[in-house]
């Protein structure tokens, strides 16, 4: 990912984040929380459906990602969305 002046990245101290990654295999146990310079709090999860970059979504207690339009609590995270079973880091909608 190129580094711009709107890059949103981590300020928790955890390596290896990218925040706009996703993969078929985990990279952090799901629920994993962070912090980002945008004040924003983000939370590793796996979708449980094909999601879209700009969607809506809830995250389960079991870290499982699925579209909630009306929750308003966290968005995918990623450019060109999630398919099922993908890990990602979705942001919390509201800081």
């Amino acid at each position: 990912m190129a580094s711009t002046a709107a890059t949103v990245f981590s300020t928790t101290p955890t390596l290896g984040v990218d925040l706009d990654s996703k993969s078929s295999t985990p990279a952090f146990a799901v629920n994993t929380s962070i912090r980002a310079n945008d004040a924003r709090l983000h939370v590793y999860a796996r979708a449980s459906e094909a999601l879209g970059s700009a969607d809506t979504i809830k995250i389960g207690t079991n870290g499982s990602a699925s579209s909630d339009a009306g929750s308003g609590g966290f968005t995918v995270n990623t450019t060109g969305g999630v398919t099922a079973s993908q890990y990602f880091w979705a942001k919390q909608t509201a800081i």
